[in-house]
C-alpha cells in the first residue's frame, strides 16, 4: 500500500498505520512515543475496549517493533483493564525487548490536568503526573560519553512541566518541553528518533529544536496535516537548543 510522505527539514513524516510501515524502516537511535491508552478504558471516541492480552500484543507490534537502541515511552501511571487496574510499567516490561533502564516522573504542577477529557463515571479524575520509562542496552554509550548505568544515576527523577497545552490541536497533546528533554537526554546528537504515534508532531518539533533526525507515523490525516504545519513552523525558528559543534582537536605531528 502506498502511503503519503512529507519531508520537512530532517523530518520524514508518514501518513498511515504504523503496523504496516514499521517493518519497512531500518534501525533508528531511539523510539520516543506516547501510545494510545485504550486498554479497557473508554474515552473521547475510543470506546473500543481492548483486553489486556491484546493490548500487550499491540504494544509489541508498535512501540517495540522498531529496530532501536533505546525506547522512551511516556504513559499515564495506570491503565485500566478488564482484570482491574494495572501498572503500565509492568505491562511494558513484559513486552519490551530491551532492559528497563530508568524512570522519570512528569509532575504537571498546578495545572494538574491530563490532556484527555473526563473518564466515564469519574467526572473529576485527572492525572496529576505521568511517567517516562526508558528501555535500552545496559552498556550502550550516549552522547555524553557515559554508559547507561552511569547516566541513569545522573538524570533528574522529577520534571515539573505544566500540562497547559492547546487541546484544540490534539486531545492528548504533550508539552514540547517533555519531548525536548527526553530526546536530548536519551539520544545522540544528530541521531534518528522514531515516533510511531506522531499525533500533532510534538516529537518532531523537539527533534528540530535539538538537531535530531525524525521519522513520524500518524494514522489520522487531520493530525498528520497539523503535524506538518507545526514542524514546518519549528524549522523557521532559531535552533536554541542545538548542541554545540565539537571543538577542533589538533593532531600530533610525526617528526
Amino acid at each position: 500500500m502506498k502511503h503519503r510522505e512529507e519531508i520537512i527539514g530532517d523530518c520524514r513524516l508518514i501518513l498511515g498505520d504504523c503496523r504496516d510501515i514499521l517493518p519497512t524502516l531500518g534501525k533508528v537511535d531511539a523510539v520516543f512515543t506516547s501510545p494510545p491508552y485504550n486498554c479497557g478504558i473508554a474515552y473521547e471516541g475510543h470506546e473500543d475496549k481492548m483486553p489486556l492480552g491484546e493490548y500487550e500484543a499491540f504494544l509489541s507490534d508498535t512501540v517495540f517493533a522498531g529496530d532501536a537502541r533505546a525506547y522512551i515511552v511516556n504513559v499515564a501511571q495506570y491503565v485500566g483493564s478488564r482484570d482491574g487496574r494495572v501498572r503500565f510499567r509492568d505491562v511494558l516490561m513484559r513486552v519490551a525487548d530491551k532492559p528497563f533502564v530508568d524512570e522519570v516522573i512528569w509532575d504537571k504542577g498546578p495545572a494538574n490536568g491530563a490532556a484527555w477529557g473526563n473518564y466515564p463515571n469519574s467526572p473529576r479524575i485527572r492525572a496529576g503526573h505521568e511517567s517516562i520509562y526508558i528501555f535500552g542496552d545496559a552498556r550502550m554509550p550516549n552522547g555524553n560519553g557515559l554508559d547507561w548505568a552511569e547516566w541513569s544515576r545522573l538524570t533528574t527523577s522529577v520534571w515539573r512541566v505544566s500540562a497547559n497545552v492547546d487541546l484544540s490541536t490534539h486531545p492528548a497533546m504533550m508539552p514540547i518541553e517533555i519531548a525536548r528533554r527526553s530526546v536530548a537526554l536519551w539520544s545522540d546528537y544528530s541521531g534518528t528518533i522514531l515516533d510511531p504515534f506522531m499525533g500533532s508532531g510534538t516529537t518532531g518539533i523537539a527533534c528540530a529544536m535539538t538537531a535530531r533526525r525524525f521519522i513520524g507515523i500518524e494514522a489520522s490525516a487531520t493530525y498528520f496535516d497539523i503535524a506538518c504545519r507545526r514542524i514546518e513552523e519549528a524549522y523557521k525558528q532559531p535552533r536554541l537548543f542545538a548542541e554545540p559543534a565539537p571543538r577542533p582537536v589538533q593532531e600530533a605531528l610525526d617528526l
